[in-house]
């Protein structure tokens, strides 16, 4: 059974964001590495909302988050969309808003999807055409709104977004943990490069929950043993599977999560347990 917590199904908006774009034709030492290795996604290929649920279907995934996107060129995606996903199939998708913090009236959008029934909101505040650290004080009532309705705030972080490695150093996310203490916190990339100090930061910040997804699953990544290391032991409680789809198949995404050296009881927490509690399921 799995519960993944960050797909973005083939549907109408989602397929202009940047993750649906295809990789230009290149020679094999110019591929980047969230393309080597990168199996055929037909769902992906035929835009085919059936497909995707099939995937879901023979990967046993129960239920999947849909990981709401403001990101200016990087993609925009209409919270009405991934309601209207949530309403055609009952019980298997979890809506996530897709909030920027530099467009007015995102407290009242918050607001609205929360009563609509979204559990939370995606924040991609590094890929905005204005740049924004995570900690900035313009996000602050943006958590402060999530914190008061019991949202949780997925904070993409990790040296995919911004311009240098500052935008992705885990002290922003452990400001934004230290300052809003009821905030449950979801971090897709997991900081990624910055492997050890994101394990402190979590260790010290009880309402973070890292999701180190495709740093893990891909092979190849440096320190991403030590994401399983963490799992296994001090931080089982609080790490999380993804699929991250489309950035692989969800077949192919599960099997590389579970070709690491995850206990069993660790596979069973993070792509499962530590979801349902955190969604309150």
């Amino acid at each position: 059974m799995i519960i993944d917590f960050r797909t973005r199904p083939p549907y109408k908006s989602e397929m202009n964001t940047v993750i649906f774009q295809d990789s230009p034709a290149c020679a094999p030492e110019d591929m980047s590495i969230f393309d080597i290795g990168k199996d055929p996604i037909p769902s992906k290929q035929q835009k085919s909302m059936d497909l995707f649920m099939q995937e879901l279907d023979e990967t046993e995934t129960e239920q999947a988050v849909i990981m709401g996107r403001k990101a200016d060129d990087n993609g925009e995606v209409d919270n009405d969309e991934t309601y209207e996903l949530m309403q055609k199939y009952p019980g298997r998708f979890i809506g996530f808003a897709g909030i920027n913090p530099l467009h007015a009236g995102q407290v009242e959008e918050i607001e609205r999807c929360a009563a609509l029934g979204f559990r939370g909101i995606g924040l991609d505040v590094a890929w905005l055409r204005k740049q924004l650290m995570i900690d900035d004080k313009i996000i602050d009532p943006i958590y402060e709104t999530c914190q008061r309705l019991g949202m949780i705030a997925s904070i993409t972080c990790s040296f995919m977004l911004g311009d240098d490695f500052s935008f992705s150093q885990p002290d922003l996310i452990w400001h934004v943990a230290a300052k809003y203490p009821k905030l449950k916190i979801v971090v897709p990339h997991a900081c990624w490069p910055h492997v050890n100090y994101a394990l402190a930061m979590a260790i010290r910040c009880p309402n973070v929950y890292l999701m180190p997804d495709c740093y893990v699953y891909i092979p190849g990544f440096p320190m991403s043993e030590e994401y399983v290391n963490a799992a296994n032991g001090y931080l089982k409680y609080r790490m999380l599977y993804c699929s991250t789809y489309p950035v692989r198949s969800l077949k192919q995404a599960k099997e590389g999560w579970m070709s690491r050296n995850f206990t069993s009881d660790a596979l069973e927490h993070t792509m499962y347990l530590n979801a349902k509690r955190l969604l309150s399921l």
